[in-house]
């Protein structure tokens, strides 16, 4: 076991995974892990001498304008930042995320962030701002798929033809996605309400109009 409390860059993570099997051969199949975004967090790291946090910050946070999203560490939040909170059934009342998960992000998401900051990095990203239009393309693009129907793009989800990503922690939960009429919704919660059924909800809405 390795306590939460201790996870604080993503090299703390390699204990966790690195003496596994693989569960199949490289390209048989397609499926979503963790794993390789905490992977893609030290390669940054190796590559630009940067703690990968400091480097989005510098490549994609500042450039965008977004001043509340960065990577904190649970024991030492920045003023105004909500803390994530899980329901106790047994005794029906809510407590913190804070040892249920990483005291610090490892690479696979873990950013804080709002609402408008998440619009700003929709808009400079599809402007060309942050990686070439002809890259956000791509990446937009689908580039694997799973029996279950999973659509998957380069740090992308796509529902059809239409990108998304979304996230989750003990206590979180997120989703935002271009819809196909252009409109763009954001949903986050800090008490792992149910955003997929809110977002569901709201496509059927937008259907209708």
């Amino acid at each position: 076991m390795f306590p939460s409390y201790l996870m604080r860059k993503p090299s703390d993570m390699i204990p966790t995974f690195v003496d596994k099997p693989m569960m199949y051969s490289p390209g048989e199949r397609f499926q979503y892990n963790n794993t390789g975004y905490t992977v893609l967090a030290m390669i940054i790291e190796k590559v630009t001498g940067m703690d990968f946090d400091k480097y989005l910050a510098k490549l994609i946070f500042e450039p965008c304008g977004m001043k509340s999203t960065g990577y904190y560490e649970l024991d030492r939040l920045p003023a105004n930042c909500a803390a994530a909170y899980i329901y106790d059934k047994e005794r029906g009342e809510y407590f913190t995320n804070i040892y249920s998960t990483n005291a610090k992000s490892d690479g696979a998401g873990g950013v804080y962030t709002t609402v408008d900051d998440v619009e700003r990095y929709w808009k400079h990203f599809l402007a060309g701002d942050i990686v070439s239009q002809e890259t956000a393309k791509t990446m937009t693009a689908l580039q694997a798929s799973g029996k279950d129907g999973a659509r998957y793009g380069f740090g992308f989800w796509l529902k059809g033809d239409t990108p998304f990503f979304q996230g989750m922690d003990p206590g979180i939960s997120f989703i935002t996605r271009r819809q196909d009429n252009g409109i763009l919704t954001i949903l986050m919660s800090n008490f792992c309400s149910n955003v997929w059924k809110l977002n569901s909800n709201i496509e059927d809405v937008l259907c209708e109009l």
